[in-house]
């Protein structure tokens, strides 16, 4: 009987439990997890930024760079020398940089709303420890409709090379700057942009004949820039203009002579210009995607716009040095601008064997028509070549290798302090994109 009893007080001791429970408050629901969506709107890598309809994409790479000079004329080169044949020159560089991108995108009832960052931090020899004098902000710019405002890539560049061009770059105008811009889309592949951009970008120098020394102005107007585009199946092509003020500084304007009795007065400002046309065609035939690009300039006081590395080399028994070709001199009789006329034609040719491995290879020719003291009409001639190997062992890793050439002949090597010289340096890639 007793038995009987504990166990029928089993099932009643359960009910007051479950009486008792009844009174006790309940528990608070598990708040609702926002998952990061995948946004397919705008391509690969874009997902939704929790809570809202914008699209992010981060993106970049981390590349580890040795480059090598080869052969060098004696003396030092402009640009980003490697020279054995001067002790006060590196003859090989080492480099790593690190680059991240961010592109934030929503679609808006004025259509699209874009802003973009591009931003690196490079380390090169000789650099110390701590140091990224390479650090910069390639690229930050907002998109809205057909507006684009900041940091961007010049809407008249065009074919910009398939290979590394590392050191030397061939005759095609690259040039990241500022810029408010507008473009007009017709449909079928064709657009039209107008662009207001920072001339300093492009400004190269103005020449004292006498000194050397650079009497640039400050910069008083943007440069001009308009381009018709037109991109289909076949590949794309491009028409771009440009123009470009050149004036010289108050203390050349101001002085009416200097100490060699040359005129000062009547330098007045000028305005340059540039022209080009190019095309890159699709050539599936031979490999899918493999590509053809040729292009032409031509520029009055706009040297930038035909080659972001145009150089004329002088030197003597004792030193040899080069500079820039200048987008004017003044003429030392009657102390007008003279702009100088440059030309320039670059091709390319990006070829892939297999889907991991490809090779580019590029060349290009710059002329341009100068006045020296003592060498009036001089023609400074700059040519390039370059050629790239890369493979891709697994997805987003690359590992290539580059020669990279140029030479600078003047039509009257010899004269006037010109000389001819030539470099070909070598390069390894190794480069992890995310």
């Amino acid at each position: 009987m007793k038995i009987k009893g504990v166990v029928l007080g089993v099932p009643g001791a359960f009910a007051v439990t479950g009486a008792q429970a009844a009174d006790l408050p309940a528990a608070a629901a598990p708040e609702p997890v926002d998952y990061v969506r995948v946004c397919d709107a705008f391509g690969a890598g874009f997902f939704y930024v929790p809570g809202t309809e914008t699209c992010l994409k981060i993106s970049g790479y981390v590349r580890a760079e040795y480059d090598a000079g080869i052969t060098q004329s004696s003396g030092s080169h402009w640009g980003n020398q490697l020279n054995y044949g001067d002790k006060d020159s590196n003859g090989y560089r080492f480099r790593a940089r690190g680059d991240a991108r961010f592109d934030v995108r929503t679609n808006t009832e004025f259509g699209l709303l874009r802003s973009y960052i591009e931003i690196y931090l490079q380390n090169d020899t000789g650099t110390p420890t701590g140091e990224n004098p390479g650090a910069a902000l390639d690229k930050g710019y907002i998109q809205f409709g057909g507006l684009t405002a900041g940091q961007a890539q010049s809407f008249y560049d065009f074919f910009t090379g398939f290979g590394y061009n590392s050191i030397y770059e061939p005759a095609h105008s690259d040039t990241s700057t500022n810029l408010l811009a507008y473009t007009y889309t017709f449909g079928n592949g064709f657009s039209l942009t107008g662009s207001l951009e920072d001339s300093s970008s492009r400004n190269t120098s103005v020449t004292d004949p006498i000194t050397g020394e650079d009497i640039y102005g400050g910069n008083r107007y943007p440069d001009i820039v308009g381009a018709f585009q037109i991109a289909q199946g076949w590949g794309s092509a491009q028409l771009s203009a440009a123009g470009h003020a050149v004036a010289v500084n108050s203390a050349w304007q101001n002085a009416v002579s200097n100490s060699k009795g040359l005129v000062k007065g009547n330098t007045s400002d000028t305005y340059g210009y540039a022209v080009q046309l190019g095309t890159i065609i699709n050539l599936p035939f031979l490999g899918q995607g493999d590509q053809f690009a040729l292009q032409g300039a031509f520029a009055q006081g706009a040297t930038k716009y035909v080659s972001p590395q145009a150089y004329v080399t002088y030197g003597n028994s004792f030193d040899t040095y080069s500079e820039g070709l200048p987008d004017a001199y003044v003429n030392p009789l009657s102390g007008s601008l003279e702009l100088v006329t440059s030309w320039s034609v670059s091709a390319g040719l990006n070829h892939y064997f297999t889907p991991q491995i490809s090779a580019a290879l590029e060349g290009s020719y710059l002329g341009a028509n100068v006045d020296l003291p003592n060498a009036s009409g001089t023609v400074v001639n700059n040519f390039n070549g370059t050629l790239t190997v890369n493979y891709t062992p697994v997805e987003n890793m690359n590992i290539g290798a580059a020669l990279e050439y140029v030479n600078v002949a003047p039509s009257n090597d010899g004269t006037s302090g010109l000389k001819a010289s030539n470099s070909l340096i070598g390069l390894v890639r190794l480069q992890r994109n995310f």
